[in-house]
């Protein structure tokens, strides 16, 4: 500004000597340099990934970063072998034909023992603690007395082996000729390979006369446990199989940031977790796993080795983890593959006859599939690709006579970036690229220690003339797209070199048009 007012002052006092009849000014020619921002501000590394790679990316205590794809797989749980069936049991008491004299008491006629069993297989079940569940019975008289319904009796059912889980007292009722039924929950069952015990007393009630028996004359009794349904269960449960879902972890980045990439990572690492709530020796045999990418797939070593032996809990309610370990991660996640698939099935008592097992209804076999990519390795190929939408309708197309692009870079990222512009119409139609092929390398990479972290940062001040070929092209256009090509930084001979990314590394831009105008005032 102050520049401007001297240039205004001069001007003004060499025109006051200037006497207009001997003088006079038709045109004023000026050639002023104008200075456009194009781009400008910090780039990091979360402005070269997509937004969906975003999500998964994460930062070490020292500040390196890495992609983390982390899924709980489906589970299948071993409880759904583990169906309790309905148990019906019929029983009764017979009654000799005669007659009965009145009694001033109750007196017990008879007692019957009746084991229930839940015929389950393989499983032998010794105990179980119900969440639902109903034990029923239904009670008839077969050959009716004259009159109907004069026997007076009663049945009392004592489920010994069948106690409140709180008090521990057995289960007991009584009951005479009709249905009714009694909820199981919070009861437990003790049992011996899925047997258990019920007595059955049968008592004759006082009466006050004489009650004639007619031949054939029968108690009916039928007992039926339906809709059992536990909290847990303990026992053996036999030697089965079940199988597990197939299911994939999406590894985004490699269809999406690094799609075209070639990479090397440094200490990368896969493994599966599986986490176990069953008290039961299990094993699980994997039928595949392995990296998928179009077209081709690449197997998962592991160790140990399928079948993998599963440690199991000591105690119900708690839970073990086996880790396994995939030995040729790097291998693997070098192969870009763009999903992690695994299926397979789980063996519970592998030629086993008798054990102490155990599992509640909530236990699963949780298989957790891990994969950490750090930002540390190798990378070429690297493509990003954006568009812009140009407007340079503040400068008049007719008064440039020439332009350039001016870029300056200050970057501490290991990388090195190749980047091209391309113009498009207003149907977004490529007219023409902007540099020439020597023109395209703008961006240099940092230099970095043996160990892969910044040393120096990279640093360039370009000027990349343009044609005026392309300067009318560049104010036709209304589009431009910026294609950028990148690889990691190289050593002397021009071979990659092991680089880190770390959250605090910027890459800081400054692009600018630079037009020189020709201006004439009449």
């Amino acid at each position: 500004m102050l520049n401007r007012v001297i240039v205004i002052v001069f001007v003004l006092a060499f025109a006051s000597c200037i006497d207009n009849k001997d003088y006079t000014l038709d045109s004023l020619t000026l050639s002023p340099t104008v200075a456009l921002p194009v781009a400008f501000g910090n780039i990091s590394i979360l402005d070269l990934v997509t937004d969906k790679d975003s999500a998964y990316l994460k930062v070490y205590p020292d500040g390196l970063l890495y992609f983390s794809y982390s899924q709980s797989l489906a589970s299948r749980d071993i409880r759904n072998l583990f169906t309790i069936p309905t148990s019906t049991t019929q029983t009764g008491f017979d009654f000799p034909a005669g007659s009965l004299p009145p009694s001033s008491s109750d007196v017990q006629y008879s007692s019957i023992n009746q084991l229930i069993d839940l015929n389950l297989s393989p499983e032998q079940l010794s105990e179980m603690l119900l969440k639902a569940g109903s034990f029923n019975y239904n009670i008839s008289v077969s050959q009716p007395t004259v009159p109907p319904n004069s026997l007076p009796f009663e049945v009392i059912f004592a489920l010994t082996d069948v106690v409140d889980k709180t008090s521990g007292v057995p289960l007991s009722l009584s009951a005479a000729v009709g249905t009714g039924s009694k909820p199981l929950q919070n009861y437990m069952i003790n049992m011996n390979k899925n047997k258990f015990n019920i007595k059955l007393d049968l008592i004759l009630k006082k009466r006050t006369n004489t009650v004639l028996i007619a031949t054939g004359t029968r108690v009916n009794i039928q007992l039926s446990f339906a809709g059992l349904d536990f909290t847990y269960i303990k026992g053996f449960f036999g030697d089965q199989t079940v199988a597990l879902p197939a299911q994939a972890i999406d590894l985004t980045v490699f269809s999406s940031s690094l799609s075209k990439a070639k990479v090397s990572f440094v200490e990368p690492s896969v493994k599966l977790t599986v986490r176990n709530d069953y008290g039961v020796p299990s094993e699980v045999i994997f039928t595949k796993l392995e990296a998928r990418k179009t077209g081709a797939t690449l197997p998962l070593l592991i160790s140990p080795s399928s079948p993998v032996a599963i440690t199991f809990p000591s105690v119900l309610g708690s839970s073990s983890t086996t880790t396994v370990s995939v030995t040729n991660a790097a291998a693997v996640l070098n192969f870009s593959p763009t999903q992690l698939y695994y299926s397979g099935n789980t063996r519970i008592n592998k030629g086993l006859l008798t054990g102490n097992n155990f599992l509640a209804d909530t236990s699963k076999l949780n298989v957790k599939l891990a994969a950490e990519v750090p930002l540390y390795g190798q990378a070429s190929g690297i493509t990003l690709t954006d568009t812009l939408k140009l407007d340079l309708g503040s400068i008049n197309q007719s008064s440039v006579v020439s332009a350039a692009l001016k870029v300056k870079t200050v970057n501490e990222m290991p990388l090195d970036a190749y980047i091209q512009l391309y113009l498009m119409d207003e149907n977004k139609k490529i007219l023409d690229s902007l540099f020439a092929s020597n023109q395209t390398y703008l961006v240099k990479a940092s230099t970095v220690t043996t160990s892969g972290d910044l040393q120096t940062a990279g640093s360039a001040d370009l000027k990349l003339d343009l044609t005026i070929d392309k300067i009318n092209k560049l104010f036709s256009s209304r589009y431009l797209i910026v294609r950028s090509k990148l690889n990691t930084s190289k050593d002397s001979n021009g071979a990659l070199l092991n680089v880190k990314f770390k959250a605090s590394y910027k890459l800081k831009l400054d692009v600018g048009l630079m037009a020189k105008l020709k201006i004439i005032a009449k």
